[in-house]
């Protein structure tokens, strides 16, 4: 899809333009090349006229496409995670906020982005092939004042436990719902929770045991890192299984701030939700996302803060569920042999991966990672190693 142009636009948008005609739009990349691997991101600045008086106003929008890389088209199984994430949107979220308004919650979940369209494709009979028309139109937050913060840089401690308080709101509502509605758990949220298979690729596997195998400590654990995948996810078990967002790193939230604080959140980049453990984006999130020197000496806090915010929304939607720190932690051990090399790949190639992507669509060799990775990615990497051997995460 050109940058340049969306096809039909005025007919993608047609909820959004009643009473309205479309005047201009301009169309520019949101994000830089290679800093979002699943999607291209544009963002529309869409001037409107009222047909009725005749003033203008502009619409802030974001368009999500497909990646142009068959590399990473293929990763992300395109069929698969777009066809859901539109679900998300258009049936999975407002399941759940009619929900909590059945319970009489005002404050319904809101950690995400409005959608104003979704489209498929361009097809005369009615296909669900997404094809290269594809695309995801959202609000633009930074419009409303959320960012991006540097990836590199990571989250401070009140950040983070803003996020942790969303992640633990999702999971409560589908907790909640599924055990309080079946039904309607398994028809409208269940149904388009999928299982991502990530890429089976060897180079990731020798890129994490190089860098564990640089520190003499974390060497003689070797034997347990595996590449992302390697070790197959374990199948959800019940009664705290629940939808889990499972790609919660720092490119996959937004945040405003005000005087240098937090105060609000969004989730982004629904791809690939799955049905499964909460204590998986807890995992991934807290290694992937979160730099050493908050995460060393704030860890118990910061599981503990989920944990009570978890219980507190359960408590909230009259969940009767008994869910204890311990079982928590069991929780985590449970998610830790396959969410430990995820975070740790994620961590050494995402998150403090060369801005602005690669030269081409194959994935760097070992050494040329290595190259560019700084002593505290490294640093932070080990921590990991020897942290989750500490609290048998890592066997």
């Amino acid at each position: 899809m050109s940058c340049t142009q969306i096809k039909q636009l005025e007919a993608l948008l047609g909820k959004q333009l009643v009473k309205k005609t479309i005047k201009n739009v301009i169309i520019n990349n949101l994000t830089a090349p290679g800093e979002n691997f699943g999607s291209i991101m544009y963002k529309l600045d869409i001037v409107l006229n009222n047909n009725d008086n005749g003033t203008e106003e502009i619409l802030h929008a974001v368009a999500k496409t497909l990646p142009a890389a068959e590399l990473w088209r293929k990763i992300f199984n395109i069929q698969v995670t777009y066809t859901n994430e539109m679900a998300f949107y258009q049936i999975v979220l407002p399941t759940f906020q009619e929900f909590q308004r059945s319970l009489g919650i005002d404050n319904v979940i809101n950690c995400f982005a409005e959608c104003l369209a979704v489209r498929k494709n361009l097809l005369d009979n009615n296909s669900d092939v997404i094809d290269d028309d594809a695309v995801i139109v959202l609000e633009n937050l930074i419009s409303k004042g959320y960012n991006n913060i540097d990836r590199v840089k990571g989250f401070d401690l009140n950040t983070s436990k803003i996020i942790l308080k969303d992640i633990a709101h999702l999971h409560a509502v589908g907790l909640s719902l599924k055990l309080k509605d079946p039904k309607t758990f398994d028809e409208k949220v269940k149904k388009y929770c999928h299982v991502y298979q990530p890429p089976k690729e060897n180079s990731e596997n020798n890129l994490l045991k190089a860098v564990v195998a640089e520190n003499e400590e974390c060497r003689q654990f070797l034997s347990s890192i595996h590449g992302w995948g390697e070790i197959p996810k374990s199948a959800p078990r019940e009664p705290f299984a629940t939808l889990v967002h499972e790609d919660l790193w720092t490119n996959n939230t937004m945040q405003k701030f005000e005087n240098g604080n937090p105060v609000g959140n969004k989730l982004v980049d629904l791809q690939i939700y799955e049905y499964g453990s909460p204590a998986a984006d807890v995992f991934f999130f807290i290694f992937s996302s979160i730099p050493l020197e908050v995460l060393d000496p704030h860890l118990d806090d910061l599981l503990h803060f989920y944990h009570e915010n978890l219980t507190g929304f359960l408590k909230k939607h009259k969940c009767n569920l008994e869910f204890s720190y311990d079982q928590f932690l069991d929780e985590m051990e449970f998610v830790s042999s396959y969410e430990f090399s995820h975070a740790l790949l994620f961590h050494l190639v995402a998150v403090n991966g060369k801005k602005g992507g690669h030269e081409s669509d194959e994935l760097p060799s070992v050494d040329k990672f290595l190259k560019y990775m700084s002593q505290p990615v490294k640093e932070k990497a080990w921590y990991m190693v020897k942290e989750c051997v500490k609290r048998g995460w890592l066997k």
